[in-house]
């Protein structure tokens, strides 16, 4: 029965409930977090996980020690949390699930490169709004979405934004329009990029566009002279 105890205790210890920097090693993950994974294997031959997530204590098993795997908590409101951390640590996937489990409130993947995915899901679970965020800080916008997917789109960079539509089979249609000129920005499911360019003036002033597929540049003239080379990387960068 002394030994017994004794073992008991031991695996105790290697409980997840009881890691700290002494008996766990802290990992960074992408989106500024952190998991302690136990120094030990526990009873069951598996490596403890333990994570705060939006002040929210998330705990898990894993055959691995380098901090990745699977680690859930509930909230106070019964809802269900649980953070998923890919094998190669580049990615952390954080979903809010109603009390059921099962239908979505939220998500948020991050990725090693510092760009991100957010998600909100209605009352159903189908999604309503999203960002993306790429490495450079650019966003991508997507709000009052439908069950076909459709919504309004908004592209966020960094010294100004261009707002459209998403279509049900994932093309997003931007605009941004100064004086006669309005810009035309297409960007398709797959992430390739296309440039059009309005102008409603008239005589030598009148601009007119040639969108190249292969170079990603919109060359610009005007009165049959060109004006400038514009390069529309797929992060928005120009």
């Amino acid at each position: 029965l002394g030994i017994g105890l004794i073992l008991a205790l031991i695996a105790c210890k290697q409980n997840v409930s009881s890691l700290d920097e002494k008996n766990s090693v802290s990992v960074d993950l992408p989106g500024e977090m952190k998991v302690l994974v136990s120094k030990e294997k526990d009873k069951d031959g598996k490596y403890s996980l333990m994570a705060t997530v939006d002040k929210l204590e998330l705990k898990g098993t894993s055959d691995k020690n380098n901090g990745s795997g699977t680690l859930e908590g509930e909230k106070t409101d019964k809802s269900k949390a649980k953070l998923t951390i890919s094998d190669d640590l580049s990615k952390t996937t954080f979903e809010v699930f109603k009390e059921d489990g099962k239908t979505l409130v939220s998500r948020k993947v991050n990725s090693k490169d510092k760009s991100s995915t957010e998600e909100k899901f209605n009352a159903k679970g189908e999604l309503s709004e999203k960002v993306v965020t790429r490495a450079n800080g650019n966003r991508l916008e997507y709000t009052e979405m439908k069950s076909d997917g459709s919504g309004k789109a908004k592209e966020v960079l960094k010294d100004f934004a261009l707002e459209g539509t998403l279509t049900a089979d994932g093309k997003t249609t931007l605009t941004i329009q100064e004086g006669t000129v309005t810009l035309k920005k297409e960007i398709e499911k797959a992430g390739t990029v296309k440039l059009f360019l309005d102008d409603t003036s008239s005589g030598s002033t009148k601009k007119t566009a040639v969108w190249s597929d292969t170079s990603n540049t919109l060359t610009v003239s005007a009165d049959s002279k060109k004006i400038k080379d514009f390069v529309f990387l797929t992060d928005g960068t120009i």
